[in-house]
């Protein structure tokens, strides 16, 4: 399987991050490694060092190598790579992208600040790689002769919580294959998990995986949402990066969850509009608006725009193409109630 250039792997990197954030090159094009980068979402900014190289069958062929090894090749002709940078206020990055599971591989890059250029390579499972393509997360342990090392594969919708929350997972030593199972797991089983552990380090370090994994279940609600609309507004059509997903069900009523079918993708504007309870959808995907939000932001004398405002909305939302994506009429009635809708306007 032939390489891919390194500036394509980063264009494509970049590509999948800025979906969801800003990135900023240090430089327009990435010839030699490693990329320079800042990932912008928010109030937060992430400064980043990236080193790729394209995921491989083992060297050898399956006579040679296990069948299931995937591997990266640390090899750059020039100049010279002999080792990993770490420094204050980055996160260094040491990954992979494996055209044949369409998932990213990261390796820890503490543990490769120096390595031997006679062997330059670093492995991880197929098994591996194919559990992140379709659970969005999945955990190696690398036999190493230092101890095992904890390898992070990850679906592309995922890069971006890797990259801001994802390095403690590569602290998971052997409790990191729960990683999997934890990115889908209910109270009980969490407890159940941070139960078992058989010393107070093993505790703590559990600990840490569940809030990791539970920050990790809590951020694919977004990228889920906007990938069921193409990430553009259901109301508008807009995208330009400006779309966001809002629950139908605030997130503060117990009844709320974060299934797909609880979201809207919505644009900066019709998404404030719709949570501060101007901007309605009825069950039959309708979209309303409210006359008694209408009636408040008139006697407040905010009323500037409101008729332009509402000349411009459709008569229904536009659905995501897949049916088993779209919000249930049940939810958007709930959703209506829950932001105090007139009652005769919750249908």
């Amino acid at each position: 399987m032939a390489g891919i250039p390194f500036s394509r792997l980063v264009d494509s990197f970049v590509d999948t991050l800025e979906v969801s954030s800003t990135v900023i090159r240090q430089k327009a094009v990435d010839t030699h490694r490693p990329a320079r980068l800042r990932v912008v979402t928010g109030n937060r900014t992430t400064d980043c060092i990236v080193f790729l190289w394209t995921v491989t069958p083992g060297g050898g062929g399956p006579d040679v190598r296990p069948a299931n090894e995937r591997r990266i090749q640390l090899y750059q002709r020039q100049p010279r790579l002999s080792s990993i940078p770490l420094e204050p206020g980055c996160r260094t990055f040491l990954g992979g992208w494996s055209e044949e599971f369409e998932v990213y591989s990261f390796w820890d890059a503490r543990r490769h600040v120096r390595f031997s250029e006679s062997s330059p390579s670093l492995q991880v499972t197929s098994e591996t790689l194919e559990t992140a393509g379709r659970v969005g997360i999945a955990t190696y342990l690398r036999p190493a002769a230092t101890g095992p090392e904890v390898v992070v594969a990850v679906r592309p919708d995922s890069l971006l919580w890797y990259v801001e929350n994802g390095s403690p997972l590569h602290n998971a030593e052997e409790d990191a294959p729960a990683a999997t199972d934890l990115a889908g797991a209910g109270p009980e089983e969490e407890r159940n998990f941070l139960d078992d552990s058989r010393t107070v380090i093993q505790a703590a370090r559990r600990y840490d995986l569940v809030q990791t994994m539970r920050a990790y279940r809590d951020s694919r609600f977004g990228p889920a949402v906007l990938r069921a609309y193409a990430n553009r507004c259901t109301v508008c059509g807009c995208a330009l990066k400006l779309v966001d997903a809002a629950h139908i069900v605030p997130v503060s009523y117990p009844d709320s969850t974060d299934e797909v079918t609880n979201g809207l993708a919505l644009c900066r504007l019709h998404h404030g509009a719709y949570d501060n309870g101007l901007l309605g959808v009825q069950s039959d995907y309708r979209v309303v608006v409210n006359p008694d939000t209408e009636r408040r932001l008139a006697d407040l004398r905010l009323a500037n725009g409101l008729e332009e405002f509402t000349a411009r909305l459709p008569e229904r939302i536009t659905l995501p193409a897949v049916i088993e994506t779209r919000p249930t009429p049940q939810r958007l009635v709930r959703g209506l109630q829950a932001r105090r809708w007139p009652d005769h306007l919750v249908a």
